[in-house]
């Protein structure tokens, strides 16, 4: 008898908990950070899984491929905290290539419905088995959304490579990046079709062209799940060293 009561009693918990809307930190973009983020006490899993192609100055170069993986805690109606590691692959080996503490601030508390949403986001990226430096990446992101729906985001970062902090010699190496996307509702809180683009450019100590792409995903809320899913297309007439294509699905369930 007591063993029938438990098991009722864990499985309302267990339907309680799926039938609850999704309260995730959704995110309409693949590339582009937007400004939503996760209540206040609540634990999500999220999951990237994505890819750079070849590119055509570099045939001989292999395709690479990264898991993003690790829990996205909200800390308060301001601020989540995201603590992931990744996994690079390509056709010669894995490896472990970087554990990371990703800060997001929002300005205005979650809930805050006025259309103008403004965020900074701060990273602390552990290098661990890759040849690149352990840097600090800094984010400033700002959504704007319509009354229709159409959501407007534009996110503009600097990526900070340090090598004295695994000992190296050098100076610093900075990355510029910039992505802009725009979302529309195709069912309301529940699928968004959007459309961004992202480039990224050498600047102090770093000797790269510049790469840009564009490409379109799809986003889906249902439950506490949520998935993107989507492909960025390489613009190869601004470089040829830009890779033709980066595709990435992410996907979280909020416990």
């Amino acid at each position: 008898m007591r063993a029938a009561r438990l098991a009722a009693v864990m499985a309302c918990l267990v339907g309680l908990a799926w039938a609850a809307p999704a309260e995730a930190g959704r995110r309409p973009f693949i590339w582009t950070f937007d400004t939503e983020i996760t209540p206040k006490g609540d634990v999500e899993l999220e999951q990237w899984l994505w890819a750079r192609s070849r590119a055509p100055a570099f045939p001989e170069r292999p395709s690479a491929y990264w898991i993003w993986w690790g829990p996205v805690l909200g800390l308060s109606q301001h601020l989540e905290l995201a603590i992931p590691f990744q996994v690079r692959a390509n056709r010669d080996v894995t490896e472990l290539e970087s554990f990371e503490a990703d800060f997001r601030y929002r300005l205005f508390p979650r809930g805050d419905d006025r259309a103008f949403q403004p965020l900074v986001r701060a990273v602390w990226h552990q290098a661990i088995d890759t040849a690149g430096p352990s840097r600090v990446d800094v984010d400033v992101v700002g959504s704007y959304q319509l009354e229709s729906g159409l959501r407007l985001v534009l996110d503009l970062g600097l990526q900070v490579g340090i090598p004295a902090l695994r000992g190296d010699g050098g100076p610093a190496r900075v990355l510029g990046t910039y992505s802009a996307g725009v979302s529309y509702p195709l069912i309301p809180d529940e699928l968004r079709l959007s459309l961004e683009s992202f480039g990224e450019f050498g600047l102090r100590e770093l000797d790269q062209d510049p790469h840009l792409f564009v490409g379109p995903s799809v986003a889906w809320s249902f439950g506490r799940t949520w998935l993107t899913a989507g492909t960025m297309f390489g613009l190869t007439a601004v470089s040829s060293e830009t890779p033709r294509f980066m595709p990435r699905l992410i996907w979280a369930v909020a416990l």
